[in-house]
Order: structure tokens, then sequence, then C-alpha cells
């Protein structure tokens, strides 16, 4: 079945702002991966559309429009905002963060998504006088021509400045001399994929074949990965329309009653992501942060419910809307 899910005003063509932490920035620009943590290739979290929040001065401008001025554990007041540029690429990876600071309030809301203050739960940043628009994105792979950029905390002359782009799975990201001047250590890619790696994410077939794929980097657009018999890997960009079937996929699972995706699965134990950001079921089963609103288990593969592949195809029309 195709998903024509839409989420009320994004578009492929969107340009989304992605706050995240002074830590996981370092950890994008130096292509790290953290095994059964964190992977340079991926991205989740509570963001907004530029439009949006694009009319600030300063570092302390920008987090507070963001809802993050209370924040200070995670934003320190004087650092600044470290933020990821992108194309929605597609609407269905979005939605507006509807939900609360219990399951239950939550679900009054038909919302699995349960976080600690400062988070609203309206669908709105908490920010005075104005909130905007916030929206909720789900893990998926970072889109190519995806920008990390830096705003310092008092604004001034080039005060905001680009760190790296993002080029793709197999090659990374490429940071630019900015990130050193900004405090963080570039080092080059591509990130290896970490061993038992479940293959999950965008996917396109062309002439009969599947191919992994990412979106961009222009809108509309997707680049399809492809083996060579040396090993070497060729990638080669898509319009939509030359894809027989566009899809997205995870392979699901419950533990101890709660739903998880299977990112690694060895012999006897499998890498779990909390399938929604839900505080409360974090804490009850101590799980291990894994980036902001993320949480990660290893656990032994004997104690999964059912796998379930859960596949959704992507009407082609939907990438270039």
């Amino acid at each position: 079945m195709t998903d024509t899910t839409s989420t009320a005003g994004l578009s492929p063509r969107t340009v989304i702002q992605l706050p995240i932490t002074r830590a996981l920035a370092q950890q994008y620009v130096a292509n790290a991966v953290v095994p059964g943590l964190f992977e340079p290739y991926r991205m989740w979290g509570l963001c907004s559309r530029m439009v949006d929040v694009a009319r600030v001065d300063s570092g302390a401008q920008a987090r507070a429009v963001h809802g993050l001025a209370e924040a200070g554990t995670e934003f320190p007041e004087g650092d600044g905002l470290f933020v990821i540029r992108f194309l929605a690429s597609w609407p269905g990876l979005f939605r507006a963060s509807f939900g609360g600071a219990t399951t239950v309030g939550a679900a009054r809301l038909g919302s699995e998504l349960v976080l600690p203050d400062p988070f609203l739960g309206t669908g709105y940043t908490k920010y005075a006088p104005a909130a905007v628009p916030e929206y909720w994105m789900e893990l998926a792979e970072v889109p190519i021509g995806a920008e990390i950029w830096h705003m310092t905390e008092q604004g001034g002359d080039g005060y905001e400045q680009g760190l790296a782009r993002y080029a793709g799975r197999h090659t990374g990201w490429h940071a630019f001399p900015t990130a050193a001047q900004r405090g963080l250590t570039p080092a080059p890619g591509p990130a290896p994929a970490p061993d038992g790696a479940i293959a999950r994410g965008l996917g396109a077939v062309v002439q009969g074949d599947a191919y992994p794929a990412d979106f961009g980097p222009n809108d509309g657009e997707l680049t399809a990965y492809r083996a060579a018999p040396d090993g070497t890997m060729m990638s080669r960009q898509l319009d939509g329309a030359q894809c027989d079937d566009v899809f997205l996929r995870r392979l699901l699972t419950t533990w101890r009653g709660v739903d998880f995706e299977v990112l690694a699965a060895g012999p006897d134990t499998a890498t779990l992501a909390l399938a929604t950001a839900n505080t409360e079921h974090a804490a009850a089963l101590a799980l291990t942060p894994a980036g902001r609103h993320a949480w990660r288990a290893q656990v032994p593969r004997a104690e999964l419910g059912e796998l379930t592949e859960k596949t959704r195809r992507i009407d082609v029309q939907d990438l270039s809307a």
C-alpha cells in the first residue's frame, strides 16, 4: 500500500532546522559510530520549519525560538546553538509534536510522544511572546545535502556559520574549516555500519531491482547505491519518476511489552531503539540514552517478541509536490 501520509505545513521543499547538542554535533562532524548508541548517518528529534525560526540575530535568540531557553543542561547559556538544516524530502517522516508529560496524557491526544519540560505537546515550541510550529521527526537516515550550522551566543558579524555538509551514507560528513574554529574536531568519513546492522530506511526499485537509497541531494531526487564486484560502492542520482517503487522499511518488535525497532542483530543479542520517544518507558526499562530524546537497549534475542518488517511505500509524486 502506498503511504499518502501528509503533514500540515510541510512539503518536500520545506527547509527544516533541527537543534542538536554540542556533543551530537561533534559526533556527526567526527563521523563517529558509537556501537549500539549512535550512527552519524541518522537523525531524529523535535524540529521546526526554517521559515518560522530564521528571524533571529544570535544563538541565544535561536535557542529561545526553539523553546530551549530552559533546557540549559543540554543547551547551555553561552554556547549559542548547533543545528542541522535539510530539506524535508518526504513529509511522512514528520508529525506535529502533539504529546504530553505522561503516557496517559499523550494518549488523550492519540499520541505516544512523552517528553519532559520544556516540551509542551501542543504542536508548538515553548517560546514567548510567540510560539512557532514544532514537529517530531522519526529516526531516519540523513538526506544528502544536509548541513550543520552554528550560531554564536551574542550574534554579530559572521555569527552564523556552516560547519559541515553530508555527502551520503558511504561518504559521510565533510567538515569545513569553520568546524574547528567553533570547537569541533572533524574526522574523515565514511563511518562503518555497525556489525549485524539491519537494512532499514529508504529504498528504490529501478528496472525491477531494489537498491538502498538516500533522499537528495535536491528535492524530488534520490541517490541509490550499488556495490561493484570489487566492493566499491557506486551511486546514481534518480528523479522519483525514474523509480518503479520507493519505500521506507523498518524491522519492529516488542521487548517487555514496549515497541522497539531492531537496528542490529547478532547470534545472541540485538540492538533496539525505542520506537517512540517516551521518557516513561525509557525510565521503566532503564534504557540507555542515545542522544537527545532517544534510547536504546542491548538485549538477548530470545527475549524479543515477534519480528515484523514494516514497509511504507511512497508515492513518487509526493517527493516533488
